[in-house]
């Protein structure tokens, strides 16, 4: 049981295979890579600022003729490939089918394709993730609310042996969801509260967020497990259609004095192709 739990906490984490929880099950099928104009191609240049320096990793994500997400592929600092996703689409109604994830490791080449069920309705149900030899790695089923909204996720092993399950309870009035980590016995493990919808996020502002005209974040604070404060700033800029071609977080912290020390946390760039 301990080593079940465990794993299932980790497979969750770790955010390999994609709607092994509620979140990834719910975002799925939102489209948030641009705004307005469908593009061809975006090129993201990604910078992480820590202690010892910084990172970058660029993406370049393709899209299909009806503007979704067609592969994603992942290149570390060094600009070598070490993943990359390929979905399969339906276009009609907007929902991803499957999607191949590929890895380029020190351990090797891996492959896994994850299978994506759904209702008559087109609601997720459930998905399988396969191996490149076609076994079964992983089984995940899907009870939706009224809404489409998952509230319980069972997670099983290739052999059917149970991972435990998350539910789900959702508050509509302030775009947010409560998930619970169960185990195998009804315990809760842990729990969690995230948004609904990023892509409506601006229309329910919790008392540390401010948003700017276009619906982005650009204040907030975050509560660190000491129980101190971040607190993040963050500008845009955009193209002439209203895609965001860059984004910089700073971090911002007070000093002694009472004056702001405001410092690099991540930067954005995509560069469009339409």
């Amino acid at each position: 049981m301990r080593k079940l739990t465990i794993l299932f906490l980790l497979t969750l984490a770790g955010g390999l295979v994609q709607s092994q929880n509620i979140y990834s099950a719910l975002q799925l099928n939102a489209e948030r890579e641009y705004k307005t104009k469908r593009p061809k191609k975006i090129i993201e240049t990604n910078t992480f600022f820590n202690s010892s320096g910084k990172q970058i990793d660029k993406n370049i994500k393709t899209f299909d003729e009806a503007g979704m997400l067609l592969t994603e592929e992942r290149y570390d600092d060094n600009g070598t490939l070490t993943s990359r996703l390929t979905y399969t689409n339906d276009t009609v109604h907007r929902i991803k089918l499957t999607r191949v994830f590929e890895r380029w490791t020190q351990f090797g080449y891996s492959k896994e394709t994850a299978f994506y069920s759904y209702d008559a309705n087109f609601i997720l149900t459930g998905t399988t993730d396969k191996d490149e030899n076609g076994n079964v790695i992983n089984q995940t089923n899907l009870i939706c609310n009224e809404k489409g909204h998952p509230i319980e996720l069972s997670l099983f092993d290739g052999n059917g042996n149970s991972f435990g399950k998350e539910t789900a309870t959702y508050l509509y009035d302030k775009n947010k969801v409560v998930t619970s980590i169960l185990s195998n016995d009804g315990r809760v493990l842990s729990s969690d509260t995230v948004k609904i919808s990023f892509t409506e996020a601006s229309k329910f502002p919790r008392d540390n967020e401010v948003y700017n005209v276009n619906g982005d974040l650009i204040k907030w604070t975050r509560l660190n497990m000491n129980g101190t404060e971040t607190i993040f700033e963050e500008e845009y800029t955009y193209d002439s259609f209203g895609n965001c071609t860059e984004n910089k977080i700073f971090k911002v912290t007070a000093k002694g004095n009472g004056k702001r020390k405001r410092e690099n946390d991540r930067i954005f760039r995509k560069e469009y192709f339409y």
